[in-house]
């Protein structure tokens, strides 16, 4: 069966930071981090729609690479869609920071239908584990583009609804992945989310049985 093509992407870059930008070196402990020009070939527009969006996380320092990286993959930028106050200063070498963005370019036209048209762009919750973003962006994103096939790239965790990939989650390079996708090779995981859950479920009933016994 041909795998669908995704109107709505958000892509979340573990990006690779130079010089004195302020950002802690600790960074590359938690997860591999890489320059832009990295993914600059990886072939995002392969796996979607002619007419979609794609959200890209990306901080200050990062912010013309991270729009220089989404023309790259064949998305022209519009604007900053929400800007994230994680209530938590960070030292810089300009200003002290405590935000995070992300940034939507399009492809083609606005995928339709469309949903609610009054998501507000600013959104404050405290910083949570390492690189986690905050699930309120792809709530917004949810009610905004409610019935569209969306992706979510470089993802930690699996959302319900959304088909998710990343290498903490099947260990595939992102690139096979995106060429086993487009390529029809590998199955969609669109209820991959129900399932892990129904299997946890069922683990967690299996050991009160047992401590019944």
């Amino acid at each position: 069966m041909e795998n669908k093509k995704f109107d709505i992407i958000v892509a979340d870059p573990a990006w690779k930071y130079d010089g004195k930008t302020g950002v802690s070196k600790k960074v590359d402990e938690h997860y591999q981090v890489q320059h832009a020009t990295t993914w600059n070939s990886l072939p995002v527009a392969d796996i979607a729609a002619d007419d979609s969006l794609l959200f890209m996380w990306c901080s200050g320092p990062v912010l013309k690479q991270a729009i220089e990286l989404m023309g790259e993959w064949g998305w022209t930028y519009k604007q900053i869609a929400f800007i994230w106050d994680k209530e938590r200063i960070i030292p810089s070498s300009y200003v002290n920071t405590q935000t995070e963005m992300v940034i939507v370019g399009k492809r083609g036209k606005i995928p339709q239908p469309r949903g609610c048209r009054k998501q507000r762009q600013m959104l404050q919750e405290p910083r949570g584990k390492h690189s986690a973003k905050p699930e309120v962006v792809q709530d917004r994103i949810d009610l905004m583009f409610p019935t569209q096939n969306k992706l979510e790239l470089f993802a930690r965790r699996h959302r319900e609804g959304w088909t998710c990939e990343g290498n903490e989650l099947d260990g595939l390079d992102i690139f096979d992945w995106v060429d086993k996708w487009s390529k029809d090779e590998i199955v969609d995981n669109d209820n991959h989310y129900q399932r892990v859950h129904r299997e946890q479920e069922s683990v967690e009933e299996s050991l009160d049985n047992n401590k019944g016994m």
